[in-house]
């Protein structure tokens, strides 16, 4: 009877899963013994293990990096970077990895490594972000939708709180979709937010140049359906 019970809570949760997890699992932490491999604007490559990462705002600003050549450890700004991939802590690593896996397929020309994402990478780029409404500062951002993000860029907000998560049973097996993310379309400079508050509002001016996916989507935009829209824009859209 339990080993029932057991597999029909692990069917549920792959059923919720693979709607759900369009997105990458957010960042929660990171492995302090993996290397990791970092892009810098200058085109050169890192392989390090990061050691501390300093925040500003809730936003990574500065990191301290082990190479792993020779042992050095250095800092290095997020103004330097111009990508990295990260190996997730032990905790985030299984849902990341199912996740990445489950996207390969859709991979765009983002000259994205595949490879890494498939070992469960979370990839992570520098990116100029508006952090007050006259302010904006360099900061490195996850980007949630790796797979499919040529044409606008969702980024992580540290500061996002959940909606509901999907109970069963008195287990949670699904968690809920942030209230707020950042975001950046092709050829834009800074990333802004986006609140599940002002969604409803703001998604025809958001997203005016692509009438297709605005007329799926404007009688009754919902921000559950987030990710599926800018899935939808990413693909739709000229």
């Amino acid at each position: 009877m339990k080993i029932k019970y057991l597999l029909l809570v692990l069917c549920v949760f792959i059923g919720f899963s693979s709607i759900a997890q369009t997105f990458s699992p957010a960042f929660q932490g990171y492995s302090r013994k993996k290397t990791t491999y970092i892009t810098l604007k200058d085109g050169s490559e890192l392989s390090v293990v990061i050691k501390k990462l300093f925040f500003k705002k809730g936003l990574i600003d500065d990191l301290k990096v082990e190479k792993s050549s020779d042992g050095q450890k250095i800092k290095i700004n997020p103004e330097d970077i111009d990508h990295m991939y990260v190996p997730p802590s032990a905790l985030s690593k299984i849902s990341q990895k199912l996740d990445a896996s489950s996207d390969l397929q859709k991979i765009q020309d983002n000259e994205l490594s595949g490879e890494h994402l498939d070992d469960g990478y979370l990839y992570m780029e520098s990116s100029n972000v508006q952090v007050k409404k006259n302010k904006t500062q360099y900061c490195m951002m996850q980007v949630m939708n790796p797979t499919f993000s040529k044409k606008i860029k969702v980024y992580n907000d540290p500061f996002a709180k959940e909606s509901a998560s999907i109970g069963f049973a008195g287990m949670t097996v699904a968690g809920g979709l942030d209230k707020s993310y950042y975001i950046k379309k092709n050829g834009e400079d800074i990333a802004r937010r986006i609140k599940k508050k002002e969604y409803k509002k703001d998604i025809e001016e958001l997203f005016a140049e692509c009438p297709a996916v605005i007329e799926k989507y404007k009688d009754s935009p919902k921000w559950m359906e987030f990710e599926e829209f800018i899935y939808d824009y990413s693909t739709l859209c000229d």
